[in-house]
């Protein structure tokens, strides 16, 4: 691999220097700079020349150590010879800066021509004479490589030095779902006889059960983990889940304690002391069910197992999950016996491998195809990851003679010392295109378990010149392809996170293999064992895994020179994708003699550490192209950064910034700047100079002249994805936003609009000549918002603190074709957009619409035919003037099931024309409002907060299924009748401190699940007998109620039992309801502390101390929210 890797950078090195030194270039010359010109052309041939030599060795296996030692030193010369160049290419680009330094001030000319995202234009062949340190650098490269060729006699490279292209890369994406979407098989009964085993009896008269999933790597111990986790039964039974992965390291009980509590909490956790951590995973899991998974465990001693199952401690019930590949580990600490994964049967793996090499197409297949396919299938021994690699590698493959290669090949003879990876896994490898080979190495870098994100590892590859090799297209969707097919080979794995992020993660087999291939340049280490030099490697990753070692410390005797990639590793987290569990707890200390090894450096990334200043030194580093500070602590990055003219990626998403440096300007390659969306940030005019900008998710607009004008986006055709503008309040001239021309950025997807003013930092360093805040202005606001008119590809759009009275004439036109998703937030209008003719919109969002007053048919627009065609989820918050909702069609919203009605206390009507297609309703604090529509598919209906009591008692939705209330104060009296409600199924009551009464309750004939909770004045019902259906009555802090649920229990003895199904069937219909936030939990205990310090005060206290939970049908009592 590493030959291939050095093959690519001679021909890529090659051809630049083609480029870069003409022969008039050459001819035109003092004699000195002849000879240096010369010498470059002499090394670009004999790149041309050494790059057939070097593919020709990596094609077969070299055993010979002697052949080894000769492709080594080939590729130093390889890499000592690109670094020459690329350093000759960035003195052009230097010298090119300067001298467009004066054309650049003019640069912002609105009538020059703008250019698409097209191939990088090369440097013209200018006169830059080549300076005297790289002439004779270039001259030692060369006397070298002559050294090379004496020594080694027999040494015959390729006479032609003409350029070499490679086979085209015929990329064979399925059109199926990923490998992750495909059926899993031959694992369903394993599935269900551990769940069995999770919910049993024995199960659930220990305290702490501990059941091992055991087989070999690539079985599927952790798909099937995976499974069980995931199934509802499970997520019904245990009030508690969590994930950690243990990985092969050493078994670190403060380092598990940690992930436990992250993976438990969804939050990050800084905690080193052993005893606060482990008073909070006690606080966890006291008096509770909790399903925890660790996944590949490896080393671990009893006493140390001890240690951890001793901060579990206090639960209800607790259940461990682990899976490993040695068996002793099973009969150690396992409490119950292990579950031995089996292999596939041969018509299992045969069903696996006809499904990743041909898809979900059952077709007819070839006998001789037939054939060879079950001969490869059989050498796979029945282990899933060898049959979908090796299937997954032939999908598309039509050509016979490469099934019989595959079929027949050596490599499935290989012994296991010599191979050291399965043979099907190499095979696979074996048959890629050698464009993917050189991406798939560079996974090497990443810790085994370690989730990354696609994009990513995709900016990586183009910023290390992967994605250049005789390609046209857009270098990032190139990787894309190049990451797909990864993934479609089995090479990488979708993973599952705490966020909704899609994160990827190699299967530690594919990770050895990744590993194997990539020959002496790359290095992955633990810090724990970085204690002297590391040796010459060109790509080194230092991995932060241990709790004890949280300091990284690179002193220049460590790092050798010529080192390509540094990446600090932050592998102590769980669920490594979700940033908000990333702590930040790691010191990265580089000296400054350091960073003279670092010149070569294309990429240094610092992501998820204490980094909080970063030196000027770093803008020595001309190579760099990949630079990341992504949830670091700085504050500031140094000016010096202006001279990095080669930098392509630079990630700043760090809510510690406060400005980036106004020489950012000069960084013209520049193809990803992130920045973090939300955090104060001070941005330099220039920006908009950086033509190749594909990545800007936020655009700050400042006053005076340092900061960035909105006229800047003009030249910025090429960002794709997201845009959030904020500061629009600071535009001065309407001039300047048509100068945006937003319309012309047709890749951009989502854009969000913010003329909030607190766009920089207080403590800005910049500030403006106008030191008054902007105030708004609403016809000003009306102006600029009509001429940021967005291109019709546009998915989703935010509109935040706009003050203007009206919505521009280009909002809700049918023209936005994909527009899915808006969002409106702080608006002044007295009336709202027209959005009925948006063909493709699904969710539409309007928040503290201070203006209106009236939603009628201005709201739908002139349709003739159906409005909001497509709308599904509708919502309205915080509109507090808003009176009446009236003049819908009785064809609108013919999609819409999900209708949102939040604190606008003055709303009094709603249309009686609501769709039909609607099947879940939340009305909250809105207690003007007397009435509800006929709605006849309506299925849900949570009530909140402040609700006139008249709603309830005058309901009549026949297919009614779930009733919530709660949190409400005005409600007294509760009146139900089966007559209305024939389907309720579900009913329940949570904190209502004036409820006195409920009638009706034993009428309603299909109800399956009841539960109040927190009604203290709630009198006994009636004692006639609830419904024959009823499986589930949980009664919670409702102190006059205990007479009552004793009759009811003595009446439905028959039918209150433990069934574990009807539980989980009714359990799925509440969580339909449950879609509180942390603000409205925390709502509900204020609305106690009111109450219980309230006017009531005396009257509850003997009540409250009533504390105990009154239940019958199941012990979980986890609270529910809308």
């Amino acid at each position: 691999m590493a030959g291939l890797l050095a093959s690519g950078i001679i021909k890529w090195t090659a051809n630049k220097l083609s480029s870069l030194v003409s022969p008039q270039i050459v001819s035109s010359s003092s004699d000195e700079q002849s000879a240096s010109f010369r010498d470059l052309r002499d090394l670009q041939r004999t790149m041309a020349r050494i790059q057939r030599t070097l593919d020709a060795m990596d094609e077969h296996n070299i055993r010979d150590e002697a052949e080894r030692l000769r492709l080594w030193e080939l590729q130093q010369f390889a890499y000592d010879a690109q670094d020459a160049i690329d350093e000759y290419r960035y003195e052009l680009l230097r010298r090119r800066m300067e001298d467009q330094s004066n054309q650049r001030q003019s640069s912002r000319s609105r009538k020059r021509k703008r250019k698409g995202d097209k191939k990088e234009p090369e440097p013209s062949p200018i006169k830059v004479p080549v300076p005297d340190d790289l002439a004779a650098r270039v001259r030692k490269i060369l006397e070298r490589f002559n050294e090379i060729t004496k020594a080694w006699d027999d040494l015959r490279l390729d006479e032609s030095d003409a350029p070499i292209r490679e086979e085209a890369y015929d990329i064979k994406i399925s059109t199926a779902p990923h490998v992750g979407d495909f059926d899993i098989v031959g694992r369903e009964e394993d599935k269900e006889n551990i769940i069995e085993i999770l919910l049993s009896n024995e199960a659930a008269q220990a305290n702490m059960s501990v059941v091992s999933i055991v087989g070999m790597g690539g079985l599927g111990k952790t798909t099937l983990a995976q499974m069980v986790y995931n199934d509802e039964r499970i997520s019904r039974y245990f009030q508690l889940k969590g994930w950690v992965d243990v990985s092969e390291d050493h078994f670190d009980v403060k380092a598990i304690a940690r992930k436990i509590i992250m993976s438990f909490t969804r939050n990050p956790c800084d905690i080193e002391d052993m005893g606060n951590l482990q008073n909070m995973i006690t606080a966890q899991v006291q008096d509770m069910k909790f399903f925890l998974v660790l996944d590949n465990v490896w080393n671990v001693k009893k006493e140390i197992w001890d240690a951890l199952l001793s901060l579990l401690v206090g639960a209800q019930l607790g259940m461990i999950l682990l899976t490993t590949r040695d068996e002793t580990i099973s009969k150690m600490i396992g409490t119950m016996p292990s579950y031995d994964l089996s292999f596939l049967t041969s018509e299992e793996s045969w069903q696996l491998f006809k499904q990743m090499a041909f898809g979900f197409i059952d077709q007819h297949m070839d006998q001789q195809f037939e054939g060879f396919g079950r001969k490869i299938v059989g050498k796979c021994g029945g282990l899933p990851l060898a049959i979908k690699a090796i299937g997954s590698s032939l999908r598309g493959e039509t050509n016979e003679e490469t099934w019989k290669d595959v079929s027949e090949s050596d490599q499935w003879g290989l012994p296991a010392e010599e191979d050291r990876v399965l043979p099907a896994l190499k095979l696979s490898y074996d048959r890629m295109p050698v464009q993917l080979k050189r991406c798939f190495v560079f996974l090497s870098l990443l810790p085994k378990g370690y989730y990354f994100w696609k994009e990513d590892m995709i900016n990586l590859w183009m910023c290390l010149g992967l994605l250049k090799q005789y390609c046209t297209g857009r270098h990032e969707n190139i990787g894309r392809m190049y990451f797909d097919d990864l993934i479609q080979r089995a090479m990488i794995q979708r993973a599952e996170s705490d966020e909704k992020l899609e994160c990827f993660v190699t299967h530690d087999l594919i990770h050895d293999l990744a590993h194997f291939v990539s020959g002496g340049d790359f290095l992955r280490i633990n810090t724990q064992y970085l204690h002297e030099t590391i040796g010459n490697f060109r790509y080194l990753s230092l991995v932060v895994s241990s709790s004890d070692h949280t300091d990284v410390a690179l002193n220049s005797v460590m790092i050798p020179g010529g080192i390509r990639i540094l990446k600090v590793v932050n592998a102590r987290d769980n669920r490594r994708c979700s940033s908000k569990l990333f702590s930040s707890s790691i010191n990265v200390k580089i000296p400054t003699e350091t960073w003279q090894n670092l010149k070569q450096l294309r990429a240094l990334d610092f992501s998820h550490t204490a980094l909080a200043q970063v030196p000027d030194s770093i803008g020595e580093l001309k190579l760099l192209r990949y630079l990341s500070f992504f949830q670091t602590r700085i504050t500031t990055i140094p000016e010096s950064i202006s001279d990095l003219y080669n930098l392509r990626v630079l990630d700043a998403r760090t809510d510690s910034l406060r400005e980036l440096p106004q020489g950012i300007k000069k960084l013209v390659n520049l193809r990803h700047l992130n920045l973090d969306l939300w955090s104060p940030l001070c941005m330099p005019c220039g920006i908009g100079g950086l033509k190749r900008l594909q990545t800007l998710p936020r655009f700050s607009i400042g006053s005076g002249g340092w900061h960035s004008n909105v006229a800047e986006l003009h030249h910025l055709v090429n960002i794709h994805g997201e845009l959030c503008i904020t500061g629009l309040r600071r535009v001065i001239n309407v001039d300047d936003a048509q100068t945006a021309n937003l319309v012309s950025k047709n890749q951009l997807q989502i854009l969000r609009l913010d003329w909030s003013d607190g766009v920089c930092p207080n403590n800005c360093s910049h500030p403006s000549s106008q030191n008054d805040v902007a105030t708004p202005d609403p016809e000003h606001e009306e102006e600029i918002f009509e001429s940021l008119w967005p291109h019709k590809n546009i998915e989703e759009l935010e509109v935040v603190n706009y003050s203007g009275y009206k919505y521009p004439s280009w909002f809700g036109a049918s023209t936005f074709m994909q527009l899915a998703k808006i969002i409106l937030c702080q608006q002044s209008c007295k009336f709202l957009p027209p959005l009925g003719e948006l063909p493709s919109l699904c969710i539409l969002s309007m928040e503290c619409m201070t203006g209106v007053e009236h939603v009628r048919q201005e709201f739908r627009g002139n349709i003739t035919t159906k409005a909001f065609p497509a709308l599904e989820e509708l919502e309205f918050q915080e509109i507090l003037k808003w009176v009446e909702w009236s003049q819908v069609g009785q064809d609108d919203f013919p999609s819409l099931r999900l209708l949102k009605i939040k604190d606008s206390h003055e709303l009094r009507y709603l249309p009686q024309e609501l769709s039909s297609s609607l099947t879940k309703l939340v009305i909250k604090d809105c207690s003007k409002l007397a009435s509800l529509p006929a709605i006849p598919n309506l299925t849900t209906l949570v009530l909140k907060s402040k609700i006139n009591e008249q709603i309830l008692n005058d309901l009549h939705f026949p297919h009614l299924r779930s009733l919530k209330v709660l949190l409400s104060r005005s409600i007294k009296h509760l009146l139900l009748d089966n007559q209305n409600h024939p389907l309720l199924e579900v009913l329940v009551i949570s904190v209502c401190p004036r409820l006195h009464s409920i009638m009706g309750l034993s009428s309603l004939g299909s109800l399956k699940f009841l539960k109040i909770h927190r009604c203290p004045y709630l009198q006994q019902p009636s004692d006639k007998p609830l419904s024959t259906q009823l499986q589930r009555l949980t009664i919670t802090k409702c102190p006059l109620l205990a007479d009552w649920l004793e009759v009811q229990i003595s009446h439905q003895q028959c039918q209150l039992h433990e069934s574990k199904d009807a539980w989980y069937e009714e359990q799925q219909a509440l969580d339909e309801l449950n879609d509180a936030s942390e603000d409205e939990q925390r709502e509900e205990f204020g609305l106690l502390y009111e109450d219980e310090n309230g006017e009531d005060s005396d009257e509850q206290d003997h009540e409250q101390s009533e504390d105990e939970e009154i239940q019958y049908g199941s012990d979980d009592s986890s609270e529910e929210d809308e």
